[in-house]
């Protein structure tokens, strides 16, 4: 099997592979591929036209490996992650290893297909600046993101999912904002699908108990009108899927609420940041693209949506509502599923 003039044996299994590209392109690249032969972590040799085995960024590199403190440190937190799952983790790499502030990636490897693993060690025995940390099968995503951050050696820290691809410049355009920002300080960027739509990775207004209900229901926020010409605003609560933080704020704060499961400790940071007499940014102009991805089940974001209700309750009727809270969301989600027919996932 050949994949844009790169030769592999049939029996080469899912390979790390960090390939030449021209530099006017947005990603040089990793390359997960699947041959359906045997696994064997190696990595592929190139065909007589393309003998360049090393990246576009091979100076960088280097000098990551031997840099006391990097600039930003990417986290990606690739979890539950099947073989068929591959292409838009593929196009995540890329995209981080392309931006040129982003010295330093921790991937965290939690309960993947063994393919996956296999893929993610190779890519880290051929880069100097990617470390991969396996994270315990119980921990929720909030754990393996702080434990991501813990081995993160950045000024910055960037929490990308791994089905969402950096758009060039955009790290940038976030790290500048969030300098001149107060601390502790959190920066979103704007996501969108393939499409071009927007998705909802910011939030406006003042976040309390009630606000689950919102996120449960997806119901649109109000965008200011000053985002509209690309300069970064204040927001309530910006998307844990595209966030960037000083690392300093964000041990201030004491990272993540390990309890939430799956959703919402994105939201809880950003409460507990503006809580804190920080600020929260919105980046318009810093942008990625988000795949579709299949969200976990109800249950368990019932579980993330209702600590958050607990955890921001203040006033009696919060209180009470924070109380019910996890049946009523549960039974909102399930609605929604069924109205937007899907069937409620299986308890």
């Amino acid at each position: 099997m050949s994949q844009s003039g790169w030769t592999a044996s049939p029996a080469s299994g899912i390979l790390g592979l960090v390939q030449s590209v021209p530099k006017k392109d947005i990603m040089p690249a990793v390359s997960l591929v699947w041959t359906g032969g045997a696994m064997q972590d190696r990595i592929w040799r190139p065909s007589a036209r393309r003998r360049l085995r090393v990246d576009e960024f091979p100076s960088r590199e280097r000098i990551t490996s031997v840099a006391l403190e990097p600039r930003v440190s990417a986290v990606v937190v690739v979890r539950h992650m099947k073989l068929a799952g591959r292409a838009p983790l593929e196009l995540c790499l890329r995209s981080v290893i392309a931006e040129p502030m982003i010295e330093d990636v921790v991937i965290v490897d939690h309960v993947n297909a063994p393919e996956i693993s296999s893929a993610l060690r190779a890519l880290q025995a051929d880069r100097r600046d990617v470390k991969v940390i396996a994270a315990p099968p119980n921990a929720s995503s909030g754990a393996a993101a702080n434990l991501g951050a813990q081995h993160a050696r950045g000024r910055w820290l960037l929490f990308i999912d791994p089905n969402v691809v950096v758009q060039r410049g955009a790290i940038d355009r976030m790290a500048a904002a969030g300098d001149e920002a107060q601390s502790p300080c959190i920066v979103g960027g704007r996501l969108t699908d393939l499409e071009g739509r927007e998705r909802r990775a910011a939030r406006v207004g003042a976040l309390n108990s009630f606000s689950a209900i919102a996120v449960a229901m997806d119901l649109p926020a109000i965008v200011p009108k000053r985002t509209r010409n690309h300069a970064p605003s204040r927001f309530s609560a910006v998307s844990g899927a595209f966030m960037a933080i000083p690392r300093r704020d964000f041990e201030a704060l004491n990272g993540f609420d390990e309890a939430f499961k799956t959703d919402c400790a994105d939201l809880d940071l950003c409460r507990r940041a503006t809580a804190a007499g920080g600020a929260v940014l919105f980046h318009p102009a810093a942008a990625g693209v988000q795949f579709a991805h299949i969200a976990d089940g109800g249950r368990k974001r019932a579980q993330g949506l209702a600590r958050f209700a607990a955890r921001s309750a203040r006033t009696r009727p919060e209180k009470l509502f924070a109380a019910v809270a996890e049946p009523a969301l549960a039974t909102l989600l399930a609605l929604k599923r069924l109205i937007a027919g899907r069937p409620p996932p299986p308890r």
